[in-house]
């Protein structure tokens, strides 16, 4: 079985609906209150697992219950968790939404991801140098994410890069991963003012620019190829669409599949994710998505 580590964050989801936005110093009565798993590194580490994939996360929680209940989530998926520190007198990372007509307002609280840093890298050196594949976002502080993307073209170890949320990021270190997978904001944030298919021309079978409802585009050396998604009408929550996408997009990748096969199997799993609720309960199994291949 290949092996992938994820390397990024890993939260959790506080979501408040209502009818009513507090102003300052307003207190009111809320609808609905929820909790989901989530950030993007272990929303892609459960992805690939339900994919079928060997997985070990690398990334930080804080020394309080909810560090605890974080870590057995991804355990209790089958992510191998050896490389995930447990930091003192620091929270885990959170997230809080508040829903009001379809409209969020979200206040992120980066808690332990924020203290993934280099010297974290340098401890797991010689595990990571036995994966088939690292994954990145951009949860994590981007000199963690630039060492690592030197650290695997060092030792020829494939990496797909994730750039969400939009960050910018020196063009060298575009040149050395295998596979970017930025949505269309996060495209136009990584290359400002430049047209998309000089973009992808520029980096084939690299560059894949996902598209929503319309599926994902790159380049193939000759074409342009647009892999388009399939018309979903019962769309539940978006949130992990993209996560999902990219945890399949690896899995095909990994099995030997074209980039276009590929991206194929990354939205119909990504189709099905959006079904459901959660960033993470909606991540099908690949007997699922296999089946409407």
């Amino acid at each position: 079985m290949k092996k992938v580590a994820v390397i990024g964050s890993i939260s959790k989801d506080f979501v408040v609906t209502t009818e009513s936005i507090p102003n300052q110093g307003e207190t009111v009565v809320g609808e609905r209150f929820q909790t989901f798993f989530g950030g993007k590194g272990a929303n892609q580490a459960i992805a690939l697992c339900r994919a079928g994939m060997e997985v070990f996360m690398l990334g930080a929680v804080g020394d309080d219950e909810l560090g605890r209940d974080l870590i057995h989530n991804l355990e209790q998926h089958g992510v191998d968790c050896g490389m995930v520190q447990n930091l003192k007198n620091v929270n885990s990372g959170s997230a809080h939404i508040q829903i009001m007509n379809g409209d969020n307002r979200i206040v992120i609280v980066p808690g332990a991801n924020d203290f993934i840093s280099i010297s974290d890298i340098e401890t797991h050196y010689e595990q990571l140098k036995q994966m088939d594949m690292i994954v990145l976002q951009n949860e994590i502080p981007m000199e963690t994410i630039c060492a690592v993307i030197n650290f695997c073209d060092k030792n020829q170890i494939p990496v797909l890069y994730n750039p969400a949320p939009a960050k910018e990021i020196p063009e060298s270190y575009i040149d050395k991963v295998n596979y970017l997978t930025p949505n269309e904001h996060e495209f136009d944030t990584l290359f400002q003012n430049q047209d998309l298919s000089e973009m992808l021309r520029m980096y084939p079978n690299k560059l894949i620019v996902t598209l929503g409802d319309r599926g994902a585009i790159f380049y193939d050396g000759e074409h342009e190829i647009i892999v388009s998604a399939e018309k979903i009408s019962n769309i539940v929550d978006t949130t992990g669409a993209g996560d999902t996408f990219n945890g399949y997009f690896v899995k095909g990748i990994m099995d030997g599949d074209s980039v276009k096969q590929s991206v194929y199997l990354g939205n119909v799993a990504a189709g099905l994710a959006i079904q459901a609720e959660g960033a993470q309960d909606g991540i099908p199994t690949y007997e699922k998505v296999k089946a409407l291949l």
